[in-house]
């Protein structure tokens, strides 16, 4: 799920012809050279060609949150061009002056500068030179696409180039349902998790696990995919299949499912009414739904009279700015500042505040938060920890504090481009580090394996965060709950029980008072 803002724009780039960043051509393994001509590369000047890519690299000149790295993108653009054409006589190596492509006659070295203009005109040049090279096997359109994709795959993990498909499904609002699997995806180090299935999905029937690691989808790789791309995968017609393969770590095991798509309800938002008037949400993503649903929990929570609220925000990947916004509101008074978004000019700033007049912010918050908690479930957590309302509990969060809008590019296809930042109303930036928990509650229950990885994991859990953070173990407690809370929950989840002990224990929304009761709860944990 991703954190946007959808937007449709067309910029169009006025075409340059900068007579810089000349070619010298060598055959190759020799000495002696002479001066061969290329392509010329004014020849775009009153054509189309390139139209598409000149197009992207103004959007991202004009948009991107960072100063653009003109070379860098340049160099990922010749590069994947190059790859694309997956000719093994051709092949590009980096030298301490530049750039050389080599063919199996020719050596062709180039310099690319921070210069957009002229970059853009060498840039230019390489490319009617693979044109050329490519006898006709990949079109003018097809090279101009890859060298697209090679760009923004140089910027962030975020920031893609859609084609035309791809982009209508982006633009489509979310309705509550789609055709698929019935999964909930994040991305960690490079590599495509299952957080969740959803009940009574294919995915779950067929047995499905979170922490489970996709690597093929009908049979092919998709290592080094995003996590869109993989839903667009995923996602079809009902009734169509699809084969997943996955690597489960627990098991070292690899499993293949073939899978019939269905519609796919999607319920963002779980309620329940504890034991002793605690109120227990749980919200998975933030879709288009989600505050309505939002809204009809807490009707029930108001009927039920609970004196407390945990906020259940682990395993949540995220989803859109606007419904964080809301669902922080509901929790904060009228007006203040749940999060600031800034982009890459001092003036590019937009502030979102709370919205309700009547809303619960004298009723005290718990928030559960881990790894896989998100974008827009940072924001919820950011907001309410900063105006010091919320207690946080769980892990560290996964830190991703950027805000990605899509434009429309004039031949019907798109890019998502990562266009600001994001922060908590301190001013924090949990890019870095995510938002840590005041409580950091440690998984040790997890059987050990033979790599040591749970000795290592006690001694990582135990250098995190600052010295102020009160750490414990789910082992410890749930000793603790069966010792002094035997009835606490149902369900043998230590944080969640942790949790709904303190909201039984304090009666105001101050983050400074719960933290004083978690600590002496902590102190009889630590027996």
């Amino acid at each position: 799920m991703r954190l946007s803002r959808l937007a449709s724009k067309k910029i169009f780039s006025a075409l340059t012809a900068v007579l810089l960043g000349l070619f010298l051509l060598f055959p190759a393994g020799g000495s002696n050279s002479t001066l061969t001509s290329l392509p010329n590369a004014e020849a775009s000047f009153f054509s189309n060609d390139l139209e598409l890519f000149e197009e992207v690299i103004g959007l991202v000149g004009d948009k991107y949150v960072y100063a653009p790295d003109y070379k860098k993108m340049f160099m990922a653009s010749i590069d994947k061009m190059i790859r694309a054409l997956a000719d093994e006589n051709i092949s590009l190596e980096n030298e301490s002056t530049g750039q050389s492509i080599s063919t199996f006659d020719k050596n062709i070295r180039h310099t690319l500068g921070y210069n957009r203009e002229s970059a853009l005109e060498t840039f230019k040049k390489a490319y009617y030179f693979l044109l050329e090279k490519s006898e006709g096997k990949l079109s003018k359109k097809k090279l101009e696409i890859a060298a697209v994709t090679g760009l923004m795959d140089s910027l962030d993990p975020y920031s893609k180039y859609m084609n035309a498909d791809s982009f209508n499904k982006s633009m489509r609002d979310t309705e509550g349902s789609y055709g698929g699997l019935g999964m909930i995806v994040t991305m960690k180090d490079n590599r495509l998790y299952v957080v969740k299935t959803i009940k009574n999905s294919p995915a779950q029937r067929v047995g499905i696990q979170p922490d489970d690691i996709f690597e093929k989808v009908n049979g092919t790789n998709i290592e080094k995919i995003q996590i869109s791309e993989l839903a667009d995968k995923l996602r079809g017609q009902p009734g169509t299949e699809v084969t997943v393969t996955l690597y489960r770590p627990s098991e070292k095991k690899k499993y293949s499912h073939t899978l019939n798509r269905e519609i796919i309800s999607i319920e963002t938002v779980e309620y329940q009414t504890l034991k002793n008037k605690v109120g227990s949400i749980k919200i998975t993503s933030f879709s288009k739904q989600t505050n309505d649903q939002l809204k009809e929990a807490l009707t029930k929570a108001k009927r039920d009279k609970v004196k407390g609220f945990i906020l259940d925000l682990r395993d949540n990947p995220g989803g859109l700015l606007e419904q964080s916004v809301k669902i922080a509101s509901h929790f904060l008074y009228r007006n203040r500042l749940v999060v600031y978004t800034q982009g890459r000019e001092q003036t590019d700033r937009d502030e979102y505040r709370a919205q309700y007049q009547n809303s619960l912010h004298s009723m005290p918050v718990v928030i559960l938060i881990n790894q896989y908690s998100a974008s827009a479930a940072e924001i919820v957590a950011g907001a309410l920890r900063d105006s010091g309302k919320a207690l946080i509990i769980g892990e560290n969060s996964y830190g991703k504090g950027t805000v990605q809008t899509i434009f429309r590019t004039s031949n019907g296809s798109g890019i998502r481009l990562t266009t600001s930042k994001y922060y908590t109303p301190s001013g924090t930036d949990i890019t870095s580090q995510g938002i840590v928990p005041e409580i950091h509650i440690m998984k040790d229950r997890i059987p050990k394996n033979s790599t040591g990885a749970s000795e290592q994991a006690n001694i990582k859990f135990l250098q995190s965060g600052p010295a102020s953070t009160i750490k414990l173990k789910e082992t410890q407690i749930n000793e603790f709950i069966v010792k002094n809370h035997s009835a606490v929950l149902k369900t043998p989840d230590p944080t969640l029980a942790f949790a709904k002990i303190l909201i039984e224990n304090v009666s105001i929304a101050n983050k400074k008072k719960t933290l004083e009761k978690a600590r002496d709860l902590a102190a009889n944990i630590h027996y």
